[in-house]
Formats: C-alpha cells, sequence, structure tokens
C-alpha cells in the first residue's frame, strides 16, 4: 500500500483531508480523514477507499430505501508527534513495539507496519515515525466504568441478543482478557516494560470475543522505587496501567489477587496510590 494516501483535495468527497506531505504518493485508490479517536501522541487518519466514500456520501439502494453506510477504515494511519533526535532514538521506538508484538502476539494486539519518513514541510528537515496500524472494529473497553461481573454481558448486547452466541463470545472474551493479563505480567517479569493500557480507547473488545491493545506508542520502563515516574506527556502511565491490570483480574476475571503479589502490593499501595492520583490531577488540570 505504498499509494496509500492521496494528497490531492479530497474536499468533495470528506470533509477532512490531510495537509500535504512530502511522503506521500498520488493515489486513485484512497482517501483519509481524521480518527474520531483523539491521539495524544500521534495524528490519526482513518485510511479509506474512495468508492465507499462516495457512498457514504451519496448513498445507495437498499431494499428500496436509499441508505448511507459509514465508510470502513481499511487501515489507520499514525503520525507521531514525538520529535526525535535521531534515528537511534526511532530505532529505540520501534525495536519496543517489536517487543510487545512479539510478547503479545497478533491476537492480541494491533498489528502495524511502522517507517520513518524524512518530512520537510517545515522548511527544514526531521525524523518522523509513521504507521500503518490494523484497523480494530469492537467497543472500547473502559476500565473505569466496569461496574460488576456483568459488564462483558452488558458489551456483548450490542453484537448478538441470541443466548447461547452472547455466552460464547463472553467466554471468549474471558479467555482472550485473561491471555492478555498473562502476558503482561510476562512482559514486566521479562523485560521491566509495560504498556500504555490506561488511555480510554487504548483497550477494544472486538465482536467475536477477541481483545486487543491498540496503543502501541506508549510503551515504558517500570522501576520498583519510590519515584513515580511520568512519560513525555507528564502523565503516570506505568503506575495507572498497574491499575488497569489489577481491574482486568479483579472486576472483569473476578479473580482474588494473593496478599503477597508483589507487583500490585508495591505499585497499589495506599501511600503511592494516593501520589499517583495528585499526578493525575495535575495532568488533566494542564490539559484544560
Amino acid at each position: 500500500m505504498s499509494d496509500i494516501i492521496d494528497i490531492r483535495d479530497q474536499s468533495h468527497l470528506s470533509g477532512e483531508h490531510i495537509v500535504n506531505l512530502n511522503f506521500i504518493k498520488d493515489s486513485d485508490r484512497y482517501v483519509f480523514r481524521k480518527y474520531y479517536r483523539f491521539g495524544l501522541r500521534s495524528h490519526i487518519f482513518e485510511v479509506l477507499l474512495k468508492k465507499d466514500i462516495r457512498t457514504e456520501s451519496c448513498g445507495k439502494m437498499a431494499d428500496g430505501i436509499r441508505v448511507f453506510p459509514r465508510a470502513t477504515p481499511v487501515k489507520i494511519f499514525r503520525i507521531l508527534r514525538n520529535r526525535f533526535e535521531n534515528l537511534d532514538a526511532v530505532f529505540m521506538e520501534i525495536e519496543k513495539y517489536k517487543m510487545l508484538l512479539k510478547i503479545l502476539g497478533p491476537d492480541l494486539i494491533a498489528q502495524s507496519e511502522e517507517f520513518i519518513v524524512d518530512y520537510t514541510g517545515t522548511g527544514g528537515r526531521q525524523v518522523v515515525l509513521c504507521g500503518l496500524q490494523e484497523y480494530i472494529d469492537g467497543e472500547i473497553l473502559d476500565p473505569w466504568r466496569i461496574f460488576g461481573p456483568d459488564y462483558l454481558t452488558d458489551i456483548y448486547r450490542f453484537f448478538t441478543t441470541d443466548p447461547a452466541r452472547l455466552s460464547a463470545r463472553v467466554k471468549t472474551a474471558q479467555k482472550n482478557i485473561e491471555a492478555f493479563v498473562q502476558k503482561i505480567r510476562e512482559m514486566i517479569t521479562c523485560t521491566g516494560f509495560i504498556p500504555d493500557l490506561a488511555g480510554i480507547g487504548n483497550l477494544v473488545l472486538m465482536p467475536d470475543g477477541g481483545f486487543k491493545l491498540v496503543d502501541i506508542n506508549n510503551i515504558k520502563k517500570l522501576e520498583f522505587d519510590d519515584t513515580i515516574r511520568l512519560d513525555d506527556k507528564g502523565y503516570p502511565s506505568c503506575d495507572v496501567s498497574i491499575k488497569v491490570l489489577s481491574i482486568l483480574e479483579t472486576q472483569l476475571l473476578q479473580k482474588n489477587i494473593a496478599d503477597n503479589d508483589v507487583l500490585y502490593r508495591f505499585f497499589l499501595s495506599p501511600q503511592r496510590v494516593k501520589k499517583v492520583k495528585k499526578l493525575e490531577k495535575d495532568f488533566y488540570r494542564t490539559l484544560s
């Protein structure tokens, strides 16, 4: 998909289109528009077939009724906001993603083709990291809105009302979430790194019971000390991600965590949690 993005004016097809970029080739097949999700670390765009955009705009006849189906992305295109000092820093970022993919596997992460470009649109030259990412259709799993053991059942009622199918998909989702939790724990133990699990929209439940992490560009090192480290945006993502991991285990999977669990005992101690909440408030205050 080297010709994936059309930089010509597509305003007759879509209300939002990308600015001219020196590293994008013209295409007669694809167009893109801003994705509805706001990317704190990336500019995010839907990659769409031009013919689907036309159908979305003009509609099509179905059983005598004109319908306007929304175009479904074939890919998600990300341009990272990070300004890297050199190529080594970019390669280090890519290696962290490759590490995440190796541990979680393609069933638990939205796969991405990462690539580096030489951007000259600002008058100078700068290295920019981009990605063509797998589009994951489904419902966002918001860890802060999990209310009781029926949460997954309530979510999957959006996909099916058949009791047998509903039960099967909930069980599949539980199995995948359990595998995800185990893999993240394995990643922490073996590498000391953890991805960002805390952002709204980072975790997606798929219609068939699949479960994937879609935010792949905020992978940070965990340190077992008294310092609460912030990511490049000033957010305590490591500590909050540990909290999300515990929510998945205790509230979605209904597991009892052992009192001597080293990970949770350290990062979820009352004193540390209190400090993290203050840092979160400070972070959101800067956004507003």
